[in-house]
């Protein structure tokens, strides 16, 4: 439901070169339920071999992009599952983008080591990967988060998935808190989708390296907010229950220095100074509290997967 001249462009495109088929919808239905269509479109035929590249619009590739995403598939059947290497550009310190890059700049890291160890990286990036048609699954109604979907189910195929470092992509990173906190709410409640679904490919944990890197990578930090108020309420119950003033000093400080931290950076910011370790605080304690958020969201149930994506400059 393009609202500038994309179509315009696409057509000519296609006038231009015939392999170039442009699908044009006239209505925002979720980026899952248009690729399950452009599946359908693009025809799933397993015997020649044929690969998705999914992107997002504000991702750039590189002219060697493709070949470089396409590269492993054809080396080896066994792969599923392929995932470009994300360059975040135009972070500032005025927002929150420095932090987001620093975040992305590790995920790209630790997906990366996992699919050299065990050919299971956790999920694609999401900006800029490419999968094989034959390992191609439906999105599922309503859910989220359609690249670690389709990862997984690819997995469940006995396909694995590997991250490379020659295909390589760029975008900007996002910069305002509040864009970023309503995309994280989104993918949070996305994940809790996917770890309902996908349970058996995760737990027991030490069942095979899938499941260790899974429960380890994902699982631990989507219930870390959890982890927090639980340790939170610990202390209370030390300090309501046994009376202990030992307690009180530690509660105090959870609840006071953080609180503190925000609004120095706050402050600092609204006079045009920006501290990289305060913006970081403030940074992880929104992220955390939009996997609260998308934990109820999912909880109370997910009615459409259509949403507003986030300006990226």
């Amino acid at each position: 439901c393009s609202t500038d001249r994309t179509n315009d462009i696409l057509r000519d495109w296609h006038l231009k070169d015939a392999r170039f088929r442009p699908t044009f919808f006239t209505s925002r239905q979720g980026k899952p339920g248009i690729i399950n269509q452009l599946a359908v479109v693009a025809g799933q035929a397993p015997a020649t071999g044929s690969v998705f590249i999914i992107t997002d619009a504000s991702v750039l590739l590189l002219p060697d992009t493709v070949t470089e995403l396409v590269r492993p598939l054809a080396q080896d059947p066994s792969v599923g599952v392929v995932d470009a290497t994300m360059i975040q550009v135009g972070g500032q310190a005025a927002g929150i983008g420095a932090a987001e890059s620093r975040y992305i700049h590790r995920e790209v890291r630790v997906k990366r080591a996992e699919s050299r160890r065990w050919g299971a990286m956790i999920g694609p990036f999401g900006g800029c990967w490419a999968i094989r048609a034959a390992a191609y699954t439906p999105v599922p109604e309503n859910f989220l988060v359609d690249d670690f979907f389709l990862c997984m189910a690819a997995y469940e195929k006995g396909y694995l998935g590997l991250s490379s470092d020659r295909a390589v992509v760029r975008e900007a990173v996002g910069q305002h808190l509040r864009d970023e906190f309503r995309r994280k709410v989104r993918i949070s409640s996305g994940n809790w989708q996917n770890l309902v679904r996908f349970r058996r490919l995760w737990w027991p944990p030490a069942k095979s390296p899938l499941a260790f890197a899974f429960f380890s990578h994902k699982v631990l930090r989507w219930w870390t907010p959890f982890f927090l108020l639980i340790g939170g309420s610990c202390v209370l119950g030390l300090l309501l229950t046994l009376g202990n003033h030992w307690a009180t000093i530690p509660f105090a400080l959870l609840l006071i220095i953080p609180g503190v931290l925000v609004l120095t950076d706050l402050a600092l910011a609204a006079l045009g100074v920006h501290c990289s370790p305060l913006r970081a605080l403030r940074y992880f304690l929104a992220m955390n509290l939009a996997l609260l958020v998308g934990f109820y969201f999912y909880l109370t149930g997910i009615q459409s997967n259509v949403w507003q994506p986030s300006k990226r400059h």
